[in-house]
C-alpha cells in the first residue's frame, strides 16, 4: 500500500538527535553562568531552573529543527514534526534508563516530552504553512 508520501526517517533523526544534544547544551550553559554567577545550586540537575529550561527549550527546539526538515520534505510536515519529537523522547529515555538507577522521570520531564512533540507539530504546521505560500519565508 502506497500512501504517495515518503517518511525521511534519516532527516528526523537526525533533527531529533540534534535537538536533544541542543536541549542539553542550553542546560549546560545554564550550569555554567549560574556557576560563574556564584550559585552554582540553580542550575544542578532536577532543579526548577532545569524543569523549566526542559519545557521551554524542549518546545523551542524541536519547533526550530522541525522548520529545518521541513524545508527539506515535500510533504506530511506535521508528521514530519511529531516524528521528530517522538524520536527525541526516546532518545531522552534511552539515556535516562543508562545513567540513572531509576526509570521514572520526574513529571516536568514528562510534561517536556510532551511539549517535544507538540513544538514538531507546530513547527511541521508552519513548515506546510511557508510551503503552501502563506506565510513569507523572511
Amino acid at each position: 500500500m502506497s500512501f504517495g508520501y515518503r517518511i525521511r526517517w534519516k532527516w528526523i533523526v537526525a533533527a531529533a538527535f540534534l535537538s536533544e544534544v541542543a536541549i542539553l547544551a542550553i542546560f549546560f550553559l545554564l550550569l555554567l553562568a549560574a556557576k560563574l554567577a556564584g550559585v552554582p545550586l540553580l542550575a544542578r540537575p532536577m532543579s526548577t531552573l532545569d524543569y523549566v529550561d526542559a519545557l521551554v527549550s524542549s518546545f523551542g527546539i524541536v519547533f526550530l529543527f522541525a522548520l529545518w526538515v521541513g524545508k527539506r520534505v515535500e510533504s506530511t510536515f506535521v508528521l514530519h514534526g511529531a516524528l521528530i519529537g517522538v524520536i527525541a523522547t526516546l532518545l531522552f529515555t534511552g539515556m535516562w534508563i543508562a545513567t540513572t538507577p531509576s526509570w521514572v522521570q520526574p513529571v516536568p520531564y514528562l510534561i517536556a516530552h510532551a511539549l517535544k512533540i507538540a513544538g514538531g507539530v507546530c513547527g511541521g504546521m508552519l513548515a506546510n504553512q511557508r510551503k503552501q505560500g502563506r506565510i513569507a519565508v523572511g
